[in-house]
């Protein structure tokens, strides 16, 4: 089951999907970036601390683009 990626209005102003997607990822990609830093150091373990948060960010936006799209 998918949801329909059409656009969406806000108070008359048509928004992409993908802005709005975008949006919910950042928001879910804080909540576990805090959720890791609370219970996990994870600068131990990565070298580039910078570039893991920016290649979580895009696994997670590509995963929510792939999942709510039609087949």
């Amino acid at each position: 089951m998918f949801l329909p990626l059409r656009e969406m209005t806000f108070f008359g102003i048509l928004v992409d999907p993908a802005a709005v997607l975008l949006v919910v990822c950042l928001a879910l990609f804080f909540a576990i970036r805090i959720g890791v830093n609370r219970f996990l150091d994870l600068n131990r373990f990565v070298w580039r601390r910078p570039l893991v948060d920016i290649s979580v960010l895009v696994i997670l936006y590509c995963v929510a683009i792939l999942t709510l799209r039609p087949i």
